[in-house]
């Protein structure tokens, strides 16, 4: 019986190491969700084969699969590493600014009020805003702290994607990055902190709707890659920074993570949960700090809140 169990422990095991491991060869979006995922899979398979090993402990094979799950979550976590861009002591008098960026839950609208509160009591100088449609009667509201937006009526007749600002937004673009959902990108200027930064708000589908999320990101890398100089992106893109397309955008926009993204997805996991949702920076902006929102106030996503300074000043 112990035999048996250990088997098939690692049956179900090597099949989700291979999954994972076609990332490795060819990556397929059908497998998007695993490779997003490869820190917590493979750190679960560490676990799966040191009980595997307990039942039989003279298993060879389960000694294998034990060394390719370290191996796989020792990668997850340096590839986490990879893009981050923490602060130095030369950048500790850099002037900051706060940046909001929250997935609200379209249907979300019990808690509008509540949310509507938050982004005001925030601080944030700009505010990105997923699935926004709760947000719609309080846009009076908003406007007296932001009077400057994207979304919900200007240039975006839906309240679905929503760029705030305290201060002017200069060359607003809205795009629609794949027949799945319209009007999910915003790119724009914003002078802030003494400096004219690009700003972009972005969301994206679901990595396994075919291939759209690796057109859509493409499509994004694009018109990113256009722009000069400081650029601020956030938003909802429903995969880690793990995903291999997601490190294609990084490396083709040459944006970088802060030390740490917090994981906002799904909410009941808290802190052990997937960093799906992201704030990302270029030169010469660096991401000071990116925390989670303490209450997800009906959202299945956490919002989140960085600082941002702008080096080399």
């Amino acid at each position: 019986m112990r035999y048996t169990l250990s088997v098939a422990i690692c049956v179900i095991v090597s099949l989700v190491l291979l999954a994972i491991g076609t990332r490795y060869v060819h990556p397929h979006w059908t497998l998007a969700t695993i490779y997003s995922l490869q820190l917590h899979a493979a750190a679960a398979c560490v676990v799966a084969m040191l009980a595997a090993l307990v039942l039989k402990r003279h298993f060879f094979f389960a000694w294998l699969l034990l060394a390719v799950a370290l191996l796989f979550t020792g990668h997850a976590v340096l590839m986490g590493r990879e893009f981050a861009e923490p602060m130095t002591v030369s950048d500790a008098g850099a002037p900051t600014f706060r940046l909001l960026s929250f997935n609200i839950l379209s249907t979300n609208y019990a808690k509008g009020e509540d949310i509507t509160r938050t982004i005001l009591s925030s601080g944030a100088d700009l505010v990105n805003v997923m699935e926004a449609q709760p947000l719609r009667v309080y846009m009076d509201e908003l406007s007296k702290t932001y009077p400057y937006r994207v979304g919900c009526g200007v240039m975006i007749r839906d309240c679905d994607q929503l760029m705030l600002s305290k201060v002017p937004i200069e060359t607003p673009v809205v795009r629609t990055l794949s027949d799945i959902f319209p009007d999910r990108f915003i790119l724009a200027k914003v002078t802030i902190a003494g400096r004219t930064i690009n700003f972009a708000g972005i969301h994206t589908t679901k990595p396994y709707f075919d291939n759209f999320h690796s057109l859509e990101l493409n499509r994004a890398a694009l018109a990113l890659t256009e722009t000069n100089g400081p650029l601020l992106l956030s938003g909802d893109f429903n995969a880690s920074s793990l995903a291999p397309n997601m490190r294609r955008f990084l490396r083709v926009t040459q944006l970088k993570t802060g030390a740490w993204e917090p994981a906002t997805w799904p909410t009941r996991a808290r802190g052990l949960g997937v960093p799906i949702d992201h704030v990302f920076a270029r030169a010469p902006l660096k991401i000071k700090s990116v925390t989670r929102l303490p209450d997800a106030q009906g959202s299945n996503h956490y919002g989140l809140i960085a600082e941002i300074a702008v080096t080399g000043q």
